[in-house]
């Protein structure tokens, strides 16, 4: 079985380049999914643990491993780990109903999608949203990681481990991370995005530090050094403001 599945990869490799296959790869695993939740009615039976579930509600969009047993979350993926509850394909519309969310916590997740697919994971994390309520959203720092090769290449090197252990080998890793990553992001450019899909109050915060809910702060102490953390709110209808 391992000698026929080898042989299939070399053909592979012979027809198709290393990129082409592994968004092949990605573009079948999430029609899969969609096909599953149509086929098997998984989206009608989140709707209703969510409209059962205990208040307020959290989103945890691309939970991972670090997805919590908690009544109070629901932790979506793109792929099944530890507590996800529902695998679906965030660059096509969302399950939920509007308005559903009292908050949203994404953590180096915004980055595996291009920047036209990360304004539509925006505008359904917008909508999804309570007004008033925010999403704390944290990517690798695009501004931070180029700074540190220009200034502190060692300093980079030493926080991604890489291959051949050279700061540009790192930069790469960031922005590309074997075909995963397609955008990265500084301030600026994260501040526009949400502000073109329809957030405002938008923040820049710190590791385990921010404005809105305590709640939605589950960061991971890993990512502290590289990472961005901008908050973001849902303005309310009649543009005043909520605690």
């Amino acid at each position: 079985m391992i000698a026929k599945s080898g042989l299939v990869r070399r053909i592979l490799l012979f027809l198709f380049s290393h990129r082409t296959l592994a968004l092949l790869r990605w573009d079948l695993h999430f029609l899969s999914i969609r096909l599953n939740n149509l086929i098997l009615q998984k989206d009608r039976r989140l709707l209703k643990n969510i409209a059962d579930g205990e208040r307020p509600a959290f989103l945890n969009l691309g939970s991972g491993p670090r997805g919590l047993k908690d009544g109070n979350w629901i932790n979506v993926d793109g792929y099944a780990d530890t507590n996800v509850q529902h695998l679906m394909d965030f660059a096509r519309s969302w399950p939920f109903p509007d308005n559903c969310f009292d908050g949203i916590f994404c953590e180096h997740v915004f980055e595996h999608f291009d920047f036209e697919q990360g304004q539509k994971v925006l505008r359904e994390s917008l909508r999804v949203l309570q007004p008033g309520r925010a999403i704390r959203i944290i990517v690798p720092d695009g501004e931070k990681i180029l700074r540190s090769y220009c200034e502190n290449a060692s300093e980079l090197s030493a926080h991604r481990e890489t291959e051949t252990g050279r700061a540009m080998e790192a930069v790469n890793s960031y922005f590309r991370q074997g075909y995963e990553h397609q955008f990265i992001y500084d301030s600026e450019l994260l501040r526009h995005q949400l502000a073109a899909a329809g957030f405002d109050r938008i923040t820049r915060v710190g590791f385990a530090k921010g404005n809105a809910s305590s709640a939605i702060i589950l960061d991971d102490a890993r990512y502290e050094w590289e990472s961005l953390y901008i908050e973001a709110v849902k303005p309310l209808p009649d543009g005043g403001t909520r605690g």
